[in-house]
């Protein structure tokens, strides 16, 4: 068993996130799979990933004057 760095975890999940490659509905499945293999830093970057996505999904709505209501 491999186990990977908070960053390392981190930049994968912003990235997969990003191309979309998972969807945020989905996390719940990756992070069930690092607590079950006791990747617990992976865990915390997973946290990491998700909320600056979601900070970067903001700026690109502000940036574009989308209403998200």
């Amino acid at each position: 068993m491999s186990y990977y760095s908070k960053s390392e975890c981190y930049a994968d999940v912003l990235m997969a996130l990003s191309t979309g490659i998972i969807e945020e509905t989905e996390l719940y499945l990756l992070r069930k799979h690092y607590e079950e293999t006791e990747q617990y830093e992976c865990c915390q970057g997973l946290v990491a990933a998700y909320i600056d996505y979601k900070k970067q999904l903001e700026d690109v709505t502000e940036d574009k004057g989308i209403s998200t209501d």
